[in-house]
């Protein structure tokens, strides 16, 4: 039986956009019909390649009789606003994360999907990743034993991408903790079953030029009596890619290479300018987060070194998929392939389902409140340098439920 085709539209298209843009159009069973932005060269280069509809406001293409679900990927700040505004006007939802700035708001996005029978998706995209996947399989049929603990470990260039500035400014949803750590959390929390218990946190802001978190340190522990760690830094200095690819150090010269790129912008301005050519149809390449994810890799730099270890054997997170090391030696477990375009496609997949074959949602939004309660508390840890305990936590619903 023929697929029945879905409409999107796309609220927003910057980087996270740009990047939905190329895995919507290579989805057999979508069509991409409308996008909506602020700045009239991502509309044009919309218009050239999709010939869809292009509005300079979100509140346009909700109202389109041409769209059926939206990607919204603005700034943080919008998320809440954007997706009360699609909801209102029976449009379906996948929702950049973080999902939103504030528990009150995911309360009110979760109140409106469930009240206006929309689907909200929040697309983090770790969980969706096939080691992930193929981890929580091994630790729920215990292949190796009871899962003890699991760390997280990602030193990447993150702060010195081009940023508006607001992007800068953490109660606004800059820094790491809105834009980082959720996939670190949302891949751990799965893998582990979901109910986290409590988190104690450290955060770190060490560049006065860039002012707002950009490390972090984090201790989670869940219900079942396993814990994780969480480390992150974004300072363009050491690289977890060497640890997580087994590459070695890189040239010298690689070193803090985004960052003296980003010191050509004489201005705030002139970062903006950087920032928009980022975006679609942007000429600016040079950032890592612009590429597009096409190598195959199954690595995903948020995650950094990514390991978990069970009572029999310790799994880690490679390019070509899960590395067990046991008493038996190392072998390593194929996943299954990514789904459509890597890291993304597999989010549209979970829409287009919930929507045609009514599949239960697993990134839903109760899924998202539980991960940024997380983030959340890991904030209110770090300035009261205490441990926070968490009341909003969902169990897993595993992928094949």
């Amino acid at each position: 039986m023929k697929r029945q085709e879905l409409r999107i539209g796309v609220i927003g298209l910057g980087r996270a956009g740009s990047g939905m843009l190329t895995a919507l159009a290579q989805h057999p069973n979508v069509q991409v019909t409308a996008a909506a932005d602020l700045y009239p060269q991502h509309l044009e280069k919309f218009k050239s390649e999709f010939g869809g509809e292009a509005y300079k406001n979100a509140a346009d293409l909700c109202s389109s009789n041409s769209v059926d679900a939206v990607y919204i990927a603005t700034p943080h700040a919008l998320h809440v606003e954007h997706f009360l505004m699609a909801a209102e006007a029976g449009k379906h939802a996948i929702v950049e994360k973080p999902m939103a700035l504030s528990m009150d708001d995911c309360d009110a996005m979760i109140a409106a999907s469930e009240r206006l029978g929309v689907h909200l998706i929040v697309g983090h995209t770790a969980s969706f990743n096939p080691v992930v996947q193929k981890m929580r399989k091994l630790v729920v049929e215990k292949e190796f034993g009871e899962l003890a603990f699991m760390s997280a470990t990602a030193y990447t260039d993150f702060l010195y991408r081009p940023r508006r500035p607001e992007e800068l400014v953490s109660k606004l949803g800059g820094g790491i903790m809105y834009n980082q750590i959720p996939h670190q959390v949302d891949a751990i929390r799965f893998i582990a079953g979901g109910l986290a218990r409590s988190v104690k946190a450290s955060m770190y802001d060490l560049d006065p030029l860039r002012h707002t978190e950009g490390s972090c340190n984090a201790f989670l522990e869940f219900h079942n009596g396993v814990s994780a760690t969480l480390t992150y830094s974004g300072y363009d200095h050491f690289e977890s890619s060497e640890l997580s690819n087994n590459q070695g150090p890189k040239k010298s010269t690689q070193y803090g290479s985004t960052k003296r790129i980003l010191s050509s912008a004489v201005d705030a301005e002139g970062e903006v300018a950087m920032r928009v050519d980022t975006g679609f149809g942007g000429i600016n390449s040079v950032f890592s987060s612009a590429k597009p994810q096409t190598s195959g890799s199954l690595l995903q730099g948020e995650l950094g070194s990514f390991i978990v270890t069970c009572n029999n054997g310790d799994l880690r997170m490679l390019p070509d998929g899960v590395g067990v090391y046991s008493d038996d030696g190392f072998q390593l477990v194929s996943p299954e392939p990514w789904v459509g375009l890597q890291g993304r496609g597999a989010v549209i997949e979970e829409l287009y389902h919930a929507i045609f074959s009514k599949k239960k949602v697993i990134h839903d939004g109760r899924w998202a409140k539980a991960t940024m309660e997380v983030c959340l508390a890991m904030i209110e840890s770090a300035g009261s340098r205490k441990e926070v305990m968490l009341n909003h936590q969902v169990p897993t619903l595993d992928f094949d439920s």
